[in-house]
Formats: structure tokens, C-alpha cells, sequence
């Protein structure tokens, strides 16, 4: 009976885990190293911030809603990714910096990508 509490206990601690990952951590799929945005019906980018390395893919995963994602013009900027729904759309950062965006189908909705050299700390 204590060999199937514990496996129990278990489960239910890896599920807790599981369930706790924040705004800021990234997720998503293996392809791109769980490097993911969501833009959610609620007029949410998350994470609202995610922190890569020069280098590194993220995709942006749109909901059934109609979003864009509209980069400040800074040097380094990815391209823009135009409205978009129930679809997923990457961009690679190659160069190190920090790259807010918005969408501008809704007021607020706003994220921003921090890019770093491999290894470097700071911002």
C-alpha cells in the first residue's frame, strides 16, 4: 500500500509541476527549444517578456482571434508578422538587443523579446 502512495504522491507532484510553469517561462514545441508566444483570445501576449540568445527561433501561436505582431523599427528587428489566426508564425533573432512589440488589432497587447550574446548576463 506505501509503494502505490508513494507512486501516487508522485504523479501528483510532477502534475503540480507541471501545471506552475508562469507567464515568463517559455513553452511550447521542441522544434524551435520551446521558445514560444502565445497571443491569446484575451488580448494577451504570453510570456510578456522572453529572454533568448542571438541565434534562437521563437514562434508566435495565435488563437481564433485575428492578431498581428508589429515590432518597434530598431536595428536587428525581425520582419513583422501580419494578422494572423489559428496558425503559428517564427522568427529568428540574430542580433542581440531588445525588440518590444505590439499587436495593433488590441490596445495593450504588447510584448517584448530580450536577446542576448550566448552566455552573456545582463541586459
Amino acid at each position: 500500500m506505501s509503494v502505490i502512495r508513494s507512486v501516487a504522491g508522485a504523479v501528483s507532484l510532477a502534475v503540480a509541476l507541471a501545471a506552475c510553469g508562469g507567464d515568463d517561462a517559455p513553452s511550447g514545441p521542441s522544434g524551435n527549444n520551446g521558445l514560444t508566444v502565445s497571443a491569446s483570445a484575451a488580448n494577451v501576449f504570453s510570456p510578456g517578456t522572453l529572454d533568448i540568445t542571438v541565434g534562437q527561433t521563437v514562434t508566435w501561436s495565435f488563437s481564433a482571434v485575428d492578431h498581428n505582431v508589429i515590432f518597434n523599427p530598431v536595428t536587428g528587428a525581425p520582419q513583422d508578422i501580419a494578422i494572423t489566426r489559428n496558425g503559428s508564425v517564427s522568427r529568428t533573432f540574430n542580433t542581440a538587443g531588445t525588440f518590444p512589440y505590439v499587436c495593433t488589432l488590441h490596445a495593450g497587447m504588447t510584448g517584448t523579446i530580450r536577446v542576448t550574446q550566448t552566455g552573456a548576463t545582463g541586459y
